[in-house]
């Protein structure tokens, strides 16, 4: 089953006002003190078991004869993060990565948002951020919102805390309680972690692996299938086109779980990236000027070329590829190198590639209820523009 009950429109909005308005209440009140909160109960989208696990997080606990207690005053408080906790988040990034993130890439990653992700606060210093970018997908055929996972981040100071009580715990657990899983606004998640990373957040019981990213290298050069083609920049006339192709591509890949690649994704993902410049080229027929893909292309080292996305129809991808690895030569590459799902590498056997497994694992979130591992398992097309790195 791919969904059991659907959010209500503004329970995202809704959900923000209650943590909020929940975090207030309960700051600075002394274990057994009793706070009102039933109208912020009344006020949960999730329902009044929701209501009782989020509270917890705030060390309140149902009374037995109604009413809510202070039973604790928990070391690290979570909230959703929002535009004014932004300076807050750059100083985090800063701790965490050793570099400050550009302040215009990180709300291009978050444009689709009101709330960036979860965030965790001790003593009101920003010590652990859950990042969560909307993605549309179409799963199995039909569409539905998942959510990308980046940006994950926890304090030097409090990483030694990794424990089903820490703060990396509380900040991906509280955003998948509110957010993934049926009848939240998000149904399912994915991210890129590295092996390690998701060992940790298994053992914290959060996710599973479904797939590995694999790089697949070609090298430069022509081919006698290119010279039937050529490339040329995308522009805005051709996003009838795009969105043609990507609807081939949507139906030939009906049994995968695939993101949105439409003419307004190519714009925004690629055209609109404030640090990044891409190639965004449309493949034709030489003879009668079809579409026959399009492909999106960068220049990471001046002898190779990356294969950031494709779309189009199955049967046009060897074509594509072709015509990639002519560009390249054309632009002094000597090779091309695409990421891709391992469960989908076959997809591109017939154009011979070198391939090697990557140390990115694609997980899948089994803390909330949802969809399982076992139905997402090796069902993920994700390339290189998939991520919000490269």
């Amino acid at each position: 089953m791919k969904s059991e009950s659907l959010p209500l429109p503004d329970a995202a909005a809704t959900d923000r006002a209650l943590v909020a308005a929940l975090n207030s209440r309960t700051a600075g009140l002394s274990a057994g003190a009793t706070v009102d909160l039933a109208d912020l109960g009344r006020m949960d989208p999730y329902g009044p078991e929701a209501f009782e696990k989020l509270a917890r997080r705030f060390g309140v606990v149902a009374s037995p004869g109604g009413g809510w207690r202070i039973e604790r005053q928990p070391r690290w408080r979570p909230d959703w993060v929002r535009p004014e906790h932004e300076t807050q988040c750059f100083d985090l990034f800063e701790v965490a990565f050793g570099y400050r993130i550009d302040p215009a890439l990180w709300r291009w990653k978050y444009r689709d948002t009101a709330a960036p992700g979860m965030g965790v606060w001790r003593d009101g210093q920003l010590v652990a951020f859950y990042g969560a970018m909307p993605r549309p997908v179409r799963f199995l055929g039909e569409p539905a919102l998942t959510v990308q996972i980046g940006d994950v981040m926890v304090h030097p100071a409090e990483r030694g805390v990794m424990t089903r009580s820490g703060p990396f715990q509380i900040a991906a657990s509280t955003f998948i309680d509110r957010s993934v899983g049926y009848g939240r606004p998000q149904l399912f998640g994915f991210g890129f972690p590295t092996a390690k990373a998701l060992q940790v957040a298994q053992k914290l019981g959060l996710y599973e692996g479904v797939d590995q990213i694999c790089e697949l290298t070609w090298s430069a050069g022509p081919s006698w299938t290119e010279r039937l083609l050529r490339c040329a920049p995308a522009g805005s006339q051709d996003g009838a086109a795009i969105d043609k192709l990507w609807h081939k591509m949507a139906e030939d890949l009906g049994d995968s779980i695939i993101g949105v690649r439409d003419a307004r994704y190519v714009e925004e993902r690629y055209r609109r990236h404030p640090t990044v410049d891409y190639e965004c080229l449309l493949v034709r027929r030489v003879l009668t000027g079809a579409p026959q893909g399009l492909v999106v292309v960068r220049r990471p080292e001046p002898d190779r070329v990356e294969l950031m996305d494709l779309v189009g129809p199955k049967r046009s991808f060897p074509a594509l590829i072709a015509a990639v690895r002519r560009w390249a030569a054309d632009h002094g590459a000597r090779r091309v190198t695409a990421w891709l799902t391992e469960s989908h590498a076959g997809v591109l056997a017939a154009t011979s590639p070198q391939r090697q497994q990557l140390d990115l694992v694609v997980p899948a979130n089994v803390w909330s209820p949802g969809p399982s591992a076992e139905q997402l398992r090796g069902g993920w097309w994700l390339m290189a523009g998939d991520t919000d790195f490269r």
